[in-house]
């Protein structure tokens, strides 16, 4: 049997589904502080890149910070990576981070460009995040689709859509009137309604139209993806004197660019980490990204000449390390 295909149909402005989710959104949007005052573009890009990955109540504070330290692109372009990381430590996924510096370095000075293939061409951004931009800063036609999103279309469709279907249909739902609201009410709407366990449909103004609230359990949609996390066995040797902590400049995509505490995978490199050092085991720590799971052994041991220590605050320093730290400083009060 040949895979079914969802056929968008186009529909006009004053359409039920248009002109209800908008009033919706007009009455109930969430009163966030980029639709209750006036922001530049480059603010609006920081907000779609700190709210990706992180929850809203954990990535506003972020937003209102790193938007004061650096209000331009061209502001960021003239401080260091490691400030901008200084700012974003706690917030994860520090892969945004750097390719935001990297875009702010792109622009040599200029402003964000006003076209979705324009944007699309700058380092970090993707298909949603120019979308994003495109239609609300600037008033572009172009629909965005994020999670909330694919919720939603999934569910009135009441199929599971390839993204290419999903990116199609999007298109087609677009209010070209009012393209950047339409796609925050979409966003909005699978945020606060369409959600991913129990669903409020009684309140949903696309309810008449959607497939899924007519069905016994409008929950199996979207199909659910599943993410497998490899667990990592690894030892943190805490490393500590006088003038703070050993700590060391971090290598890869998950934590480059922040600063660590002596860390090894594997019992050779174990092995190598703890040689010369009189180390004792104070604990576990357990730590989880989103494809891993760390299981962490944690010793310490005391500074030798050689060691050149930094205080945690004067670097960007992962939430793993701190949680390390922290647990360091549980040990050493419950010796003394």
């Amino acid at each position: 049997m040949a895979p079914s295909v969802a056929i968008a149909i186009t529909l006009h402005p004053s359409h039920p589904i248009m002109t209800g989710l908008l009033e919706w959104f007009d009455q109930n949007a969430r009163p966030l502080p980029w639709r209750v005052q006036k922001v530049t573009p480059w603010e609006s890009l920081l907000a779609e890149i700190i709210l990706q990955q992180t929850r809203m109540e954990t990535g506003l504070p972020y937003w209102e910070r790193i938007r004061k330290a650096y209000p331009t692109p061209a502001a960021l372009a003239a401080d260091t990576e490691e400030n901008l990381l200084l700012l974003w430590q706690g917030c994860g996924y520090y892969a945004r981070a750097r390719n935001l510096y990297k875009l702010a370095i792109c622009l040599e000075g200029a402003d964000l460009p006003h076209s979705y293939d324009a944007l699309l061409q700058l380092p970090g951004i993707g298909p949603y995040t120019a979308a994003a931009i495109a239609s609300m800063a600037f008033g572009e036609a172009v629909a965005c689709v994020d999670g909330n999103v694919r919720r939603v279309i999934s569910r009135l469709r009441a199929e599971h859509l390839t993204e290419s279907e999903l990116q199609h249909e999007a298109t087609a739902l677009l209010n070209h009137q009012r393209p950047g609201d339409w796609n925050q009410a979409m966003m909005e709407i699978g945020s606060l309604v369409c959600t991913p366990r129990k669903p409020n449909c009684s309140h949903c103004p696309l309810q008449s139209k959607c497939n899924a609230a007519t069905s016994s359990n409008p929950e199996q949609w979207p199909l659910k993806r599943s993410t497998k996390q490899v667990h990592v066995n690894a030892t943190v040797l805490v490393v500590s004197g006088k003038g703070g902590f050993l700590l060391e400049a971090r290598q890869g995509r998950t934590l480059g660019g922040l600063w660590g505490l002596p860390y090894a995978e594997g019992e050779v490199e174990i092995t190598n980490l703890l040689r010369g050092r009189d180390a004792s085991q104070i604990g576990q720590v357990k730590h989880d990204f989103t494809h891993k799971r760390f299981n962490i052994t944690v010793y310490k041991s005391k500074s030798n000449s050689d060691d050149i220590l930094r205080q945690p605050d004067s670097v960007p320093l992962a939430t793993l390390d701190r949680k390390i730290l922290n647990l360091h400083k549980e040990y050493q009060s419950e010796q003394s």
